[in-house]
């Protein structure tokens, strides 16, 4: 019997073998990443949003590292400024798999506001599954966030965030747990725009730590406990999000309950007019030991309808 050529063999497979690995090598450390960071920059403009990069780079074989990353997402209202985010250092990365299937999934981690966030992010054509870790980032250096709270807040935010949402939303699943330490509400200087008042000025209101925890099912993001008790200020909320798509269609029902100390009241002097001239038009919303409650019910993304329940025991609205 003949003996198989081995040495043959390797020797003819060996050098196109050794080519392509010298291929890829190259490709890999001399790919023109200023060129694709500004294709990046050009589609997102093409969709009405601002990127700036300061630097991309590889990461691993299918991974991308970018440096100083600011977004700018224009408000969908007039007059309204738009959400500006900075992110000090973003790595993403996919498999290969990945990115011959029609599901994309992609791994993260991004450092901002002094802090962390790290995840998994899987996107198919109707379907969405999210896992995400948050450690200690300053809301304070987070000026983007005012756009959704409306008033200036300062804690340091962590937790973690997992979402199932299947084509059909009814069956969403998933677990939310946040923590924020050293919540501050306002900064003295940053107003407040409240109907029928204009803008007030909210003096720093130290609300303690502030823990939320909720528990998806069936579509249905159930707050079991949200609540923030500090020296000025004591923050309680209650309901469900019933989630829709996309998700700023949400429907909110909660309930609200803020106790101001009297603390708070002798040291901000605003606060304390202002409650005194609205007294009358908070008598349906003061509760027997003096709090203000409200039941909360509408879109995410929509006009939200708050309506005194000052008589009501504090639980979730059915």
């Amino acid at each position: 019997m003949d003996r198989i050529p081995f040495k043959k063999i390797l020797q003819w497979t060996g050098y196109p073998l050794f080519f392509l690995l010298c291929f890829v090598f190259f490709a890999y450390k001399t790919f023109p990443y200023e060129k694709l960071a500004d294709r990046i920059v050009l589609e997102a403009r093409a969709k009405g949003y601002e990127v700036e990069i300061i630097d991309l780079s590889h990461s691993g074989l299918t991974g991308l590292e970018l440096e100083g990353v600011r977004l700018l997402i224009p408000s969908e209202e007039d007059g309204v400024p738009p959400l500006d985010l900075i992110v000090d250092e973003l790595t993403v990365g996919t498999s290969l798999f990945s990115l011959i299937s029609d599901s994309k999934s992609y791994s993260f981690e991004a450092e901002l506001a002094g802090g962390e966030a790290e995840g998994d992010i899987s996107v198919g054509e109707s379907d969405l599954d999210v896992d995400i870790e948050i450690d200690d980032v300053d809301l304070g250096a987070l000026p983007a966030l005012k756009k959704f709270t409306k008033i200036p807040l300062e804690g340091v935010l962590g937790g973690e965030v997992t979402l199932s949402m299947p084509s059909e939303v009814e069956e969403s699943s998933g677990d939310v747990e946040l923590r924020i330490e050293g919540l501050v509400l306002g900064d003295g200087k940053s107003k407040l725009e409240i109907p029928g008042w204009g803008g007030l000025t909210v003096d720093p209101a130290d609300a303690g730590n502030l823990e939320l925890v909720a528990k998806i099912d069936r579509g249905i993001a159930k707050i079991e406990r949200a609540k923030a008790h500090g020296k000025d200020l004591e923050l309680d909320v209650l309901g469900r999000v019933r989630l829709q798509r996309p998700l700023k269609r949400s429907d909110l029902n909660v309930m609200v309950r803020a106790k101001i100390m009297d603390a708070y009241k002798e040291k901000s002097a605003k606060v304390s007019t202002m409650l005194e001239l609205a007294s009358s038009g908070l008598k349906a919303a003061l509760t027997a030991d003096g709090a203000i409650q409200y039941s909360i019910a509408g879109s995410l993304g929509g006009r939200l309808r708050p309506r005194a329940a000052g008589k009501q025991s504090f639980q979730a609205p059915k």
